[in-house]
């Protein structure tokens, strides 16, 4: 059995176990894009995520052409109803290929992000809320190679959501202070905005009311090289009161990537989010 073969199993037998459970209410959220909503206090999220990527356009003779899976696994603990603490854990497997026909497969775990979200404004009327809340935190090495920086990165960041009945507003704004050397070096900004509508609505008894919602995201990154990159991110999601499925997949819009780094073709996300 390959690596990238236990990667998978061991991603969902964490999805069983997850559905197994009995979670209360949740909040949605973009799929690329941080949200100013909040779980209640003492609350927990858990959201397990599988990200397909595949790299090309490789600027340097190499000719390099990779594929990524990336599992992200979040768990998201409200500590008080306007203070939260987060942190990620990416799986990461990568296959390479080079020009020469040599082909390199790795799997490991990449940097683990931690992050407290702290609500400073919130405005709710019948049928409708506003919040924002500033990000802040670090990004701490696994050293495990080629998945990590090495080195510990603050994050500082803002995040704001604007929710109706049937539809809702999110675009946060980060910045990485990258503290390592070579391409981890530079500082990365990144912005997003996604727009969620729901498109069907009902109740069942066994999942209790239900939506089926439509999400557009525009996702955009600036590397302090001057790399760039825009997304465009169309994509699904099934909310209940106590889960959410969600697919989408990112579109490159503009990039320019400076060498040696790798252009996005294309981006395919699944996830799944629950409330405990």
């Amino acid at each position: 059995m390959t690596r990238s073969n236990i990667a998978t199993l061991l991603m969902a037998g964490l999805y069983l176990a997850i559905i197994a459970a009995y979670p209360t209410d949740l909040y949605a959220a973009g799929l690329n894009t941080d949200v100013a909503l909040t779980p209640p206090e003492g609350g927990t999220i858990i959201r397990v995520q599988s990200r397909y990527l595949e790299l090309s356009d490789d600027p340097t003779p190499m000719g390099r052409e990779a594929s990524v899976l990336v599992h992200p696994v979040t768990i998201v603990h409200g500590l008080t109803s306007d203070f939260t603490v987060l942190g990620t854990v990416p799986l990461v497997y990568q296959d390479v290929e080079f020009a020469s026909g040599t082909e390199v497969d790795e799997f490991g775990v990449g940097d683990v992000t931690l992050l407290a979200k702290y609500r400073f404004y919130q405005d709710d009327q019948p049928g409708i809320t506003t919040r924002w809340a500033a990000i802040g935190g670090l990004e701490a090495p696994t050293y495990d190679e080629p998945f990590s920086s090495e080195s510990v990165d603050p994050i500082i960041g803002t995040v704001w959501t604007h929710q109706r009945r049937d539809w809702w507003l999110d675009w946060d704004v980060l910045y990485k202070f990258n503290t390592g050397g070579g391409l981890d070096s530079d500082d990365e900004l990144r912005g997003d905005v996604a727009l969620s509508y729901r498109l069907l609505g009902g109740e069942s008894g066994a999942i209790g009311p239900w939506g089926l919602y439509a999400i557009g995201e525009i996702n955009a990154k600036y590397i302090t090289d001057g790399s760039t990159q825009l997304f465009g991110s169309p994509g699904l999601q099934f909310i209940t009161p106590r889960w959410i499925l969600e697919a989408g997949v990112q579109l490159p819009i503009h990039q320019h990537m400076k060498s040696p780094r790798l252009e996005t073709d294309f981006v395919f996300v699944f996830s799944l989010r629950f409330q405990f």
